[in-house]
């Protein structure tokens, strides 16, 4: 079984460096063309399924992914980025933002980490075997934690860009290695 995890494209919150969380932002241009050029890279990809947020900027991108290969395309909010309450639509370039929200943050990154990991136990109980999850950035963290078992405490050593693709592997002994990591090239 081979799972890719797919970060949505660019939305002008990014831009802003607005925290989203459960806030429905569309893709802004930048993002539709990095999703484009995403779909481009991806289009040579064997893919059985692809799985992804119901938020618009997600479902947008996997959508664009799924012209090149028109496969089952399952939306489900289990996917979802965290909700983030009263720091939704906030900047985090301020620094007092930035110090509450991380506190915020973890007081309530198990209520995700549970969330998504329930979900992903369900993807890898079918016989896919070639599997695009289109999320946003906590929640694919939250996979990559689950699929190599790393500890919530330790979900800071991923790095995940817009668009970015990790790809992950089960070895024979069923543990998933990753071969290939945030990776952007797609977007130079």
């Amino acid at each position: 079984m081979k799972i890719t995890t797919i970060r949505h494209g660019e939305t002008d919150w990014n831009v802003a460096k607005r925290l989203q969380g459960s806030v429905d932002i569309e893709l802004n241009q930048v993002g539709l063309d990095q999703a484009h050029k995403l779909a481009k890279r991806l289009s040579g990809e064997p893919c059985d399924i692809i799985y992804s947020s119901d938020l618009l900027r997600a479902k947008k991108t996997a959508e664009i992914i799924n012209t090149c290969h028109n496969v089952p395309l399952i939306t489900s909010q289990s996917l979802r980025e965290s909700g983030f309450g009263e720091f939704e639509g906030q900047s985090i370039a301020d620094p007092k933002v930035y110090a509450a929200f991380g506190k915020f943050m973890e007081e309530h990154v198990h209520v995700l980490f549970n969330r998504v990991h329930e979900y992903i136990d369900e993807i890898l109980k079918n016989d896919h075997e070639n599997i695009f999850i289109v999320s946003h950035y906590g929640a694919i963290v939250a996979i990559l934690c689950r699929l190599m078992n790393v500890p919530p405490e330790e979900r800071l050593i991923f790095t995940i860009g817009n668009t970015a693709i990790h790809t992950l592997e089960r070895t024979d002994n069923g543990e998933f290695r990753m071969f290939v990591e945030n990776d952007t090239s797609h977007l130079d």
